[in-house]
């Protein structure tokens, strides 16, 4: 035995006691291995629960009884609807249509209320047909509250809306569309200072060849210019609104090939008659813009913020029109070689126009001939109403005329929009021209309305909130008070018992 080793017995015992107290190395790595593998397990068997908790599937309860609340409590208190129903009173329609039913004979018909009110829907959603507006009211908890039907009520038939609405006719739509102004004008919307005049067609339901046609399914609609460029069977509408808040106050249907001069005036003051004031200014796009109309608004005390059309065009080099100095007083226009122009007659394919001329021996020897004319005169072709058109002409150049015209755009082409996008004025909606003023007359009347709830002070919003927490809390205490008094045994339990 070498000095410095141990006896080999020692060794093996030291050895021995060591791997006992430490543990022999393979035997270490199989411990650790054996908790990783515990620890993996615990992970895995949490991971299941929690991905298990992560997917359900719900019972369905599609065909279960249940105690339901009103169908009211399911429509919100800031929902338009029910800000629409808080300000609508249609109860003027049972004496509108009361002489159009029998009094004493016949099946019970539909409410009319009901009708007018699923009409209002149809033009608030812009539905195209009376069937699809059936089908949303199916299925639509809101619009059912809105008619006043229950969730397990039969309801009409859109055949019944389509044979009611022929016997309403417009009266009842254009009674809607007066009380709508009514309710704008009480409530401070109308101020009357400044009225939006202009025109818009609308897309008749009708195919090209049938315009006009003796066999026609649309006798009244004709081919008009859409603003896109293009010729269509159509309608015109035109309309003036309220510069305050965009409220409809006059509206006038007619084929699309009338002219914006005729009926223009009438509108107008229909707008002035419910309003009830007249205006400072009326607004127009250039198609107004004439001496006629200017002359018509003098009469009435009006301004009129119209930009005339273009200066008479006239054969290149040679003078125009707007060359000749008129006087109003005298009624005679003067060249310029200065030549006086008298009144000679009417022109006969336009009455309304006036026919001017100066002597054919002063034109034959005038120095400036060659620019004015080849005839043997210059004659001149104006209107009845020149010396007013010659005032909106210069009226047009200030510059408080253009910021006021400036401001039409946004109010009478908004409301164009509006109807179009959201209202269904795009294309009529049924055939014929008292269909369509229906039509016109009702998205007008919903548009006034939508304005009412927009900017009046129907209730304030605290209280439609208190209204509401209370309205949860009563059904709450409803619903507590069954659960804790009712006493339902299942007939399996009444069996065994």
């Amino acid at each position: 035995m070498t000095r410095g080793s141990k006896p080999a017995l020692a060794r093996g015992a030291l050895e021995h006691s060591h791997h006992e107290v430490v543990g022999h190395p393979s035997k270490r790595k199989e411990e650790r291995s054996s908790r990783w593998g515990l620890l993996k397990k615990g992970c895995g068997l949490w991971w299941e629960v929690l991905s298990s908790a992560m997917q359900s599937r719900r019972k369905s309860t599609r065909y279960e009884m249940m105690l339901l609340p009103p169908i009211e409590t399911f429509v919100p208190e800031d929902y338009p609807l029910r800000k629409l129903h808080r300000i609508l009173d249609l109860s003027f329609v049972h004496d509108v249509v009361r002489d159009r039913y029998c009094a004493d004979n016949g099946r019970p018909s539909v409410d009319p209320e009901v009708v007018l009110r699923l009409f209002i829907l149809q033009a608030l959603e812009g539905i195209r047909s009376v069937r699809e507006l059936m089908r949303e009211v199916q299925v639509n908890l809101a619009y059912r509250w809105f008619i006043g039907y229950r969730l397990d009520e039969a309801l009409p038939d859109h055949s019944t809306l389509s044979r009611a609405l022929d016997r309403f006719g417009d009266e009842v739509f254009n009674q809607l569309f007066v009380r709508s102004i009514a309710l704008c004008k009480a409530s401070g919307l109308i101020d009357g200072r400044v009225l939006h005049l202009d025109a818009t067609t609308i897309r008749a339901d009708l195919e090209w060849n049938q315009v006009g046609q003796p066999d026609s399914s649309d006798p009244d609609a004709r081919y008009g210019k859409f603003p896109q460029g293009y010729i269509a069977p159509g309608y015109k509408q035109q309309t003036v609104a309220d510069g305050k808040a965009r409220v409809v106050v006059a509206l006038a249907v007619t084929p699309a090939d009338e002219s914006e001069h005729n009926g223009a005036m009438d509108v107008v003051d229909a707008a002035i008659a419910q309003a009830g004031v007249v205006p400072e200014a009326v607004c127009a796009d250039t198609a107004y813009g004439s001496g006629e109309h200017k002359a018509a608004m003098e009469e009435r005390g009006i301004r009129f913020v119209s930009p005339p059309k273009p200066v008479t065009n006239a054969k290149r080099g040679y003078f125009t029109v707007e060359d000749f100095r008129y006087d109003a007083k005298e009624g005679v226009f003067t060249c310029p070689a200065g030549a006086t122009l008298r009144y000679v007659g009417r022109v006969r394919s336009r009455p309304k126009q006036r026919r001017y001329a100066a002597p054919r021996a002063v034109c034959g020897a005038c120095a400036l001939k060659g620019r004015c004319t080849r005839a043997s005169r210059r004659e001149v072709k104006v209107s009845a109403h020149h010396a007013a058109l010659l005032r909106l002409r210069a009226e047009s150049r200030t510059e408080d005329f253009q910021q006021l015209y400036r401001t039409r755009a946004p109010v009478i082409e908004g409301v164009f929009a509006e109807a179009k996008q959201w209202h269904g004025l795009r294309r009529a909606w049924r055939r014929g021209l008292s269909n369509m003023r229906v039509q016109c007359l009702l998205i007008a009347a919903v548009i006034n309305l939508k304005r009412l709830i927009a900017y009046g002070d129907v209730l304030p919003s605290a209280l439609l909130r208190i209204l509401s927490s209370l309205r949860a809390r009563f059904w709450d205490g409803i619903h507590a008070y069954l659960k804790k008094s009712t006493r339902f045994v299942s007939p399996l339990a009444k069996a065994k018992a």
